[in-house]
C-alpha cells in the first residue's frame, strides 16, 4: 500500500468523529473512538515521528479518554471535545 493512499485512509479514520454530532448514541462515538485509538497506533508502528507520537498518544490516553467517560457519563456535550482532541492528534500524526 503507497503511504499516500495509506495517509488517506488513516485520515478518513481519524475523521471518523466527525460525523457524530451531541444527538448520536454512546455506543457509535465509543466506536470511533476505538477506531482513532488502533488508527493512532497504526500510524504510530509504521512511521518515523517519535515526537509527534509521544504527543498525540498522551492527548488520546489523557484528555481525549477523559472526554469518551464524560460522554459515557451522558455528558454528550463533551463530544465537542473529543472531536477537537481527534482533529488535533489527526494533524500531529499526519504530518509531511
Amino acid at each position: 500500500m503507497s503511504t499516500t493512499r495509506m495517509n488517506e485512509e488513516q485520515r478518513t479514520q481519524l475523521k471518523a468523529l466527525d460525523q457524530l454530532d451531541s444527538g448520536s448514541l454512546v455506543q457509535p462515538i465509543t466506536d470511533a473512538y476505538k477506531a482513532l485509538l488502533a488508527t493512532v497506533q497504526q500510524i504510530m508502528l509504521s512511521s518515523e515521528n517519535p515526537d509527534g507520537h509521544n504527543r498525540a498518544w498522551s492527548l488520546l490516553k489523557d484528555d481525549a479518554f477523559k472526554d469518551l467517560a464524560a460522554i459515557q457519563k451522558g455528558k454528550l456535550d463533551a463530544l465537542k471535545d473529543l472531536k477537537m482532541k481527534a482533529n488535533q492528534i489527526g494533524q500531529l500524526l499526519l504530518k509531511p
